[in-house]
């Protein structure tokens, strides 16, 4: 027995607030077909029984790891299990190991020489932590596969062209049950870092945890990719240096990628404002990071359409930038012309945009004559304050409140 499998295992302090629900990764994590699980045997304990069978999820930053746990035979002290793991950039990885039981701990190692270690919080719910030789690691949640919302991917039509040819832009709709017409949100994604690395630009960005969130509430969400952006068509020219090596934040190329992005979000408004199945009475806005700026912008821009914009961490340009302070100034302010309520979320650990640099921007906001609340989330030890839109535990509070005075406010008005 190896050290790492004898010893306790040191387990990140923000595990807990990680939340099950589907990955990002546009690549499946399918299980080999020669799976085969065994029913545990009758004198085993509850809690070692309770790991067998299929276990699904994510893993890394961003969700971007699809992750299956198949624990197909128990004993005591050891367990057979089937560990696969799927991304846009590494692919399908996939192994049968034998793992050591240690109370409610299941630690294996590959023939890669990377530790696994799997944590059951409940039944319901595994946490992980792959670690590589190289002391790289992810850590994810799994769950119980479960019945998934209706998630529809779909080509929208625009009026644009490049190169002759029509650019649709990729749209993918989480759908409650039943017929419609649903009070929608349309929640935009944010940028892909520092914009180095184009293949990150082909990623399918949506949000599991808010689709769900506005699924058990009745309302749809519709998560637009912009162009050049997941598989949409064009050129994803949202304000890079000339040599496109990574996002500028000069404004003579950071404000025209802005506006260059505010047009799509227009397409894909319109082409709902078309649609049965929305109901145009009822339509928030939001968005996470560059998203979060753009729906301000956007609800600015008409101040009739929506009822609400919801902004997780947004801002245009990282702060580090000589002229971030000037260009996310002016993108906040785009946005105080639209009345109704907005709900800024950030939280500390950002290491885009720290919350007193966000502050600024929103009371640049309130400066110009918008309405807003700013909250500040209190996050884990450890957690990226950039990605709480994936923590709904943490925001789903806040957006409960929100969602109050929306209702508050459309009552008054009929």
């Amino acid at each position: 027995m190896t050290a790492d499998q004898e010893n306790p295992t040191v387990w990140p302090d923000f595990m807990g607030a990680l939340e099950p629900e589907a990955s990002e990764s546009p690549v499946t994590a399918a299980a080999p077909t020669d799976i085969a699980v065994l029913k545990p045997s009758s004198d085993l304990p509850a809690s070692v029984a309770a790991w067998s069978g299929d276990w699904s999820g994510w893993a890394g930053q961003g969700r971007s790891y699809d992750v299956k746990l198949i624990v197909e035979s128990l004993s005591l002290n050891e367990a057979t299990i089937v560990c696969v793991r799927a991304s846009d950039d590494q692919g399908v990885f996939s192994e049968r190991v034998l793992a050591q039981v240690r109370g409610n701990e299941l630690r294996g190692r590959l023939t890669t020489g990377a530790s696994l270690q799997f944590r059951m919080r409940n039944p319901d719910v595994v946490e992980l932590l792959w670690r590589e030789l190289d002391g790289r690691w992810i850590a994810g949640v799994l769950s119980r596969p479960s019945v998934e919302e209706q998630r529809i991917s779909e080509r929208v039509p625009t009026e644009m062209f490049e190169r002759g040819e029509q650019i649709m832009l990729e749209m993918v709709t989480f759908k409650p049950a039943g017929p419609g017409p649903f009070p929608t949100l349309v929640f935009n994604h944010g940028s892909t870092g520092i914009g180095n690395d184009p293949a990150l630009f082909t990623s399918t960005v949506t949000s599991p945890a808010m689709a769900k969130y506005f699924n058990d509430r009745g309302w749809m969400v519709v998560f637009p990719q912009r162009r050049g952006r997941g598989k949409s068509g064009g050129l994803y020219d949202e304000g890079f240096e000339p040599d496109r090596s990574q996002y500028s934040d000069d404004p003579q190329y950071a404000l025209p990628g802005f506006e260059h992005a505010l047009l799509d979000v227009a397409c894909v408004v319109e082409h709902l404002l078309t649609r049965p199945d929305v109901d145009r009475e009822r339509l928030l806005i939001g968005g996470h990071s560059r998203g979060g700026f753009l729906a301000l912008a956007f609800a600015g821009a008409r101040p009739k359409l929506f009822l609400g914009v919801l902004n997780f961490v947004g801002g245009w340009v990282d702060e580090q930038g000589p002229a971030s302070e000037m260009i996310n100034l002016v993108i906040a302010r785009r946005g105080a012309t639209f009345p109704g309520p907005t709900a800024w979320l950030y939280a500390e650990n950002d290491p885009f945009y720290s919350v007193a640099h966000s502050r600024k921007n929103f009371h640049a906001f309130e400066a110009a004559g918008g309405q807003g609340q700013f909250h500040v989330l209190e996050i884990l030890s450890g957690q990226d304050g950039h990605h709480i839109v994936s923590l709904a535990g943490l925001w789903a509070p806040v957006v409960d409140g929100f969602l109050g005075r929306i209702g508050n406010r459309r009552s008054q008005a009929e």
